[in-house]
């Protein structure tokens, strides 16, 4: 008489769910394309870019702004105009004081493992219909909002990756973002505690894509 066992299906359910998101995202990558052509930032910025982290920390490569410019999403890609990596808080907060002042849109960019389309570069226009035609309290007709193309710079926060303070009594931690949750795991290793996988992935701790 043969016995049968019971096997959990949920473990492999979203092992085969991963998967087929992975290839519906590798489709849609060999079919991107930047959503618009738009002129490139003035080379005056790029040089204030580059004062602040440095030439080597800054790209305005075509290849490097498409790999910033999607996630593992099904969204087009909307490249930013440059990658930045910036490796200190001081410095962060000298390129976001300089993007202000000359209104060049920031998008922040953690491992580039999100399922949203967080990190492109785009922003919703004004809708252009109300719905229904006519009607008191019209609302604004979902399909009428297109993605534009809206460009700026994208600060690469993966190089900033220290755990700065570890409490043990209060079970909290204090890191970079650019901490994942797998080097984080590994710092607590023999702490008796460990942080989750809750909704964050492989990515980063903060949750950014």
């Amino acid at each position: 008489m043969s016995r049968s066992c019971a096997v959990p299906v949920f473990p492999f359910l979203s092992r085969c769910n991963m998967a087929l998101r992975r290839v519906l995202a590798l489709a849609a990558a060999l079919g991107r394309r930047s959503c618009c052509s738009k002129p490139p930032l003035p080379p005056d910025f790029v040089e204030a870019l580059r004062a602040v982290v440095g030439t080597p920390n800054v790209s305005t490569a075509t290849a490097v702004r498409e790999q910033h410019g999607h996630d593992e999403s099904m969204h087009p890609c909307a490249p930013p105009d440059a990658v930045v990596w910036p490796q200190a808080v001081g410095q962060v907060q000298e390129l976001a004081a300089l993007c202000h002042r000359r209104r060049v849109p920031m998008v922040p960019f953690g491992t580039g493992t999100g399922l949203e389309g967080g990190v492109n570069a785009v922003q919703v226009s004004a809708p252009r219909h109300l719905w229904p035609p006519g009607a008191l309290g019209a609302r604004p007709c979902p399909d009428s909002q297109v993605p534009l193309c809206q460009g700026g710079v994208c600060f690469d926060l993966s190089r900033m990756d220290a755990i700065a303070e570890l409490s043990l009594e209060d079970f909290s931690v204090t890191v970079e973002p650019g901490v994942t949750r797998k080097a984080l795991n590994k710092h607590l290793r023999g702490t008796g505690l460990w942080f989750p996988v809750g909704t964050v992935g492989v990515g980063g701790v903060l949750g950014l894509g």
